[in-house]
């Protein structure tokens, strides 16, 4: 992820990362007045969220919704905007603001060697403080591992688990369903 560079120095108001947002071609996050641009996508991490997509859709409960890579989430409000690669929300009342997801259920992020660090690194951080949050899914582009920080009860405590295998299930139990690795990696080719 880069940083977008326009003047040296200067700090956006959150009007103006929203206008620049409606004619910009790429998408940025915004951090307390910094604007980060996104990194491109490949063919694997466009049918990995495909498939999430579909798998997720089949899945969805009466009141859920699914949003993939376009939809900003609000973490903090008129200051930290992100674009998770998909969000999956049972709760989030988007009348009247059509533009923002503000109360996940669960966010994915396919991670590649650029966006790696900041997903794992400053995203959990920043995630874990969601109280709506359940889980943060971590899907790799590159090979078969999906890692999976679930909330436990509704603490602050997180449990850890990775899926490195084709035939294992993730079971989301505070929402009622399961997806299958195989599903997530369908069709997906890994170079050797």
């Amino acid at each position: 992820m880069n940083q977008l560079i326009t003047e040296a120095g200067k700090k956006y108001s959150f009007a103006e990362y929203m206008a620049m947002e409606e004619k910009s071609v790429e998408r940025h996050d915004f951090y307390h007045g910094e604007l980060f641009a996104m990194a491109g996508a490949t063919k694997n991490h466009n049918s990995i969220i495909v498939n999430l997509t579909v798998a997720l859709k089949a899945n969805q409960k009466k009141g859920c919704n699914v949003y993939i890579d376009g939809m900003r989430l609000e973490i903090e409000k008129d200051e930290f905007y992100v674009y998770p690669d998909l969000i999956y929300t049972c709760n989030d009342n988007l009348k009247g603001d059509d533009l923002f997801v503000k109360n996940p259920a669960i966010i994915f992020e396919v991670i590649s060697e650029s966006t790696a660090l900041y997903d794992r690194e400053v995203k959990l951080k920043y995630y874990k403080r969601i109280e709506s949050l359940d889980y943060y899914v971590l899907v790799s582009q590159k090979e078969i591992n999906v890692e999976v920080y679930s909330r436990i009860d509704d603490s602050q405590i997180w449990k850890y688990q990775s899926f490195e295998t084709i035939n294992e299930v993730i079971g989301f139990d505070r929402l009622g369903f399961s997806l299958t690795v195989a599903a997530i990696y369908d069709g997906i080719g890994f170079e050797v």
